[in-house]
């Protein structure tokens, strides 16, 4: 009798463990990119959406807002390059930040700051000079007993300048990105410029530029020393609302852009200007207030 219990016991503890096996699977870290699967799905996307055109099973506009999802995230799988959200109140460590012109700083509570306000000027180096002129003068008229009367010149219009606030992380970047910044504008002017640069000089490279309170208020631009080509705008665009914003910009290995804000997708473009990769990051304000709460880059595999 017992000798019976026992193995129907072990029969039973058999049967259990068979279905354990069955209805587990090998644990996987879940933050790790499941490149496999991801291209996988791409790959199966791009199948069904071309034989969806073949059979004229959809709606071209449809089936094109597929062909931009798979670019977007084609050859895209992510491999983590940096991520700082200034929680340590440091912007010189983890990544390391240099800053070039202008002035950073990280306000507790919010993130890295940059505030650069525009200085009116009034051009009176000439008549600075005429003045000093007519004290001569004036002595050696006065000497002689007689009186001089000299034109004072015409004050000269003002004129605005801005000294821009230039900050950046030398980290090399993968020529398909996905970049990320949680970013607010406190006021109505100015621009905010972000990208990736090559080589040792900021300029050259790829910049976001946001212009507040003009139009076109965002452009993509493809950046050399000595010129700048419009790649694609956006007319009209605010973000002055004391609030935090989402901007994500996705790059995959053939050139294709996807820039969105707040989820929404604002430009597509495709561009090859630069196909090595890029040495770093840059990040200008010139002539706004900006905070960044946290920004990020990925590299594609």
């Amino acid at each position: 009798m017992k000798r019976f219990i026992l193995a129907a016991a072990l029969t039973t503890l058999a049967t259990t463990v068979q279905a354990a096996e069955t209805r587990y699977s090998t644990w996987s870290d879940p933050n790790q990119p499941q490149v496999e699967s991801s291209s996988k799905m791409v790959e199966e996307l791009r199948a069904l959406v071309t034989e969806a055109e073949k059979a004229r099973a959809a709606d071209p506009k449809f089936l094109q807002d597929l062909k931009d999802l798979a670019a977007r995230y084609d050859g895209s799988v992510q491999s983590l390059i940096f991520r700082d959200e200034f929680l340590d109140g440091d912007y010189t460590n983890n990544p390391t930040w240099q800053v070039t012109s202008g002035k950073y700083w990280v306000e507790s509570g919010y993130g890295l700051r940059s505030f650069v306000e525009a200085v009116s000027t009034t051009q009176t180096s000439e008549q600075r000079k005429l003045s000093k002129e007519e004290k001569i003068i004036g002595g050696i008229v006065g000497l002689l007993g007689g009186q001089v009367q000299i034109q004072q010149p015409q004050q000269q219009a003002s004129a605005t300048t801005v000294t821009p606030a230039t900050i950046y992380t030398a980290q090399k970047i993968n020529n398909a990105f996905i970049l990320k910044i949680n970013v607010s504008s406190w006021a109505a002017k100015g621009h905010f410029e972000v990208g990736p640069y090559q080589g040792s000089k900021l300029n050259t490279g790829y910049k976001l530029v946001y212009s507040a309170g003009e139009s076109p208020a965002l452009q993509l631009l493809r950046n050399y020393t000595s010129s700048s080509s419009v790649i694609a705008s956006v007319a009209s665009l605010k973000l002055e609302d004391q609030k935090y914003h989402d901007l994500e910009w996705v790059r995959n290995k053939a050139g294709q852009m996807t820039v969105s804000v707040d989820g929404k997708v604002l430009i597509q473009t495709s561009d090859n200007g630069f196909r090595d990769d890029f040495a770093g990051l840059m990040m200008k304000n010139a002539g706004g207030d900006y905070i960044i709460k946290s920004v990020s880059v990925s590299g594609a595999r």
